[in-house]
């Protein structure tokens, strides 16, 4: 067998609940070290049990997937949105001010953002070979397709590319027992060829897939630690990972943000959702359309309507929340002066205006901070809620801001789906 020479871009050990102090960031050699320690399992078969390796493939047209349990009893949350959400400690906190238990609540659908920092993706880390690359709705062309409601695609169509997702297993959150993988296939006539293992088990047989596949389901016998994909022949969009579990979880939360997301990823044509029900969607923009030096309110609401008509279009029946960006100061790249208050104040009132046209509610994040140049104080504290950058929030900043969000906000329930 082919010796293979690994590069691991980025490993995120996050567990589905951490600390809300940052938990889950680990040294640089400490996080190549686990990558190596993953691939080893994956590829020699480390700590390989009796049977792990034993599972069957379905496609998105088999009887298996349409059987996909659909969880009627969980409460499900899809949160979109930039930076600010994305690291996962706005949402922990906000989950937590709810009153929902850390033990009950589990990932619902892991974006592919792999190999992204600053990225919750809930579970527990992901290691990746170097010809992967990402793509984002909202910096690609209108003409590039295959994004679904994650906005973000795993590409590659390099022969041998492997990707290693580790769950965390029975000894901490439970690992699914089936994993269901999203995909994009550019070109429905060509090939598509995958090598597929579990638990540090032998690759099965390659799995070639022809046509327009958008979905395969694995199905082993016991729960799945860990998974490793191999990219055989063909191009490979992978839009998105759907862990299924054995028991129904409390609560289901989707974490779609990613640093420096804008709005109008949802301008792209033909976004098919990940999910067909939400009791609650937060969209979460404004800071990064801050920067532009075209920006005009009226401008900005007219581009806003059409974003929001589509992401209300994908969710109709789901309870919305729109979140404005929080307070900033500083400078943009290239000592450009902006007065970012006031002009965080000027996005956040067009957002206030349109969000109730798509029956959203609204939270003004900056208001709740104190208002314009409120960013400044927060950073003073004792225990400082806003980083240096007087941009970003600190790890409590967050928390905090959820703990306001909450509070305004009603805890979320379950809807007729």
């Amino acid at each position: 067998m082919k010796m293979w020479a690994y590069a691991c871009l980025y490993c995120v050990l996050v567990v589905v609940f951490p600390a809300l102090a940052g938990a889950g960031t680990v040294a640089a050699a400490d996080r190549n070290r686990r990558c190596d320690d993953v691939f080893q399992a994956a590829v020699a078969g480390k700590n390989h049990l009796p049977g792990d390796d034993q599972f069957a493939i379905a496609t998105d047209g088999s009887a298996p997937w349409r059987a996909l349990p659909q969880y009627p009893s969980a409460i499900r949350v899809g949160v979109w949105g930039d930076s600010h959400t994305a690291s996962g400690s706005f949402v922990d906190a906000m989950l937590q001010a709810w009153g929902f238990p850390a033990d009950g609540t589990r990932a619902g659908y892991v974006q592919a953002a792999i190999g992204l920092p600053g990225v919750r993706l809930g579970i527990a880390r992901t290691c990746l070979t170097k010809g992967w690359s990402l793509h984002f709705a909202y910096r690609s062309s209108a003409q590039e397709t295959g994004f679904t409601s994650t906005l973000v695609k795993l590409k590659s169509e390099a022969n041998d590319e492997m990707l290693v997702l580790d769950f965390p297993g029975a000894d901490g959150a439970p690992a699914p027992q089936w994993l269901n993988i999203h995909l994009h296939k550019p070109d429905p006539d060509a090939s598509l060829i995958l090598g597929i293992s579990i638990n540090g088990g032998p690759e099965a047989a390659p799995l070639v897939l022809e046509g327009a596949v958008q979905a395969l389901q694995v199905l082993p016998d016991t729960e799945i630690r860990t998974l490793r994909l191999r990219l055989i022949a063909g191009e490979l969009g992978i839009t998105g990972f759907e862990p299924v579990y054995r028991s129904t979880p409390k609560l289901l939360f989707d974490i779609f943000s990613t640093p420096g997301a804008q709005s109008k990823g949802w301008s792209q044509k033909k976004i098919k959702p990940v999910s067909m029900h939400y009791d609650l969607v937060v969209f979460q923009y404004g800071a990064n359309e801050a920067p532009s030096d075209s920006y005009q309110p009226e401008h900005y609401a007219v581009a806003l309507r059409k974003e929001l008509r589509q992401f209300r279009a994908i969710y109709p029946k789901s309870r919305c929340v729109v979140i404005g960006p929080p307070d900033r100061v500083g400078l943009v790249q290239g000592g450009k002066h902006i007065d970012y208050p006031a002009r965080h104040q000027s996005i956040s009132k067009v957002q206030a205006l349109v969000s109730p046209e798509f029956g959203c509610e609204y939270w003004d994040w900056q208001k709740a901070m104190g208002g314009p140049k409120s960013v400044s104080a927060w950073a003073k504290r004792a225990e400082p809620l806003a980083q240096p950058d007087l941009m970003h929030l600190t790890s409590q900043g967050y928390v905090e801001s959820a703990r306001l969000f909450a509070a305004s906000i009603r805890r979320p329930t379950l809807q007729a789906k």
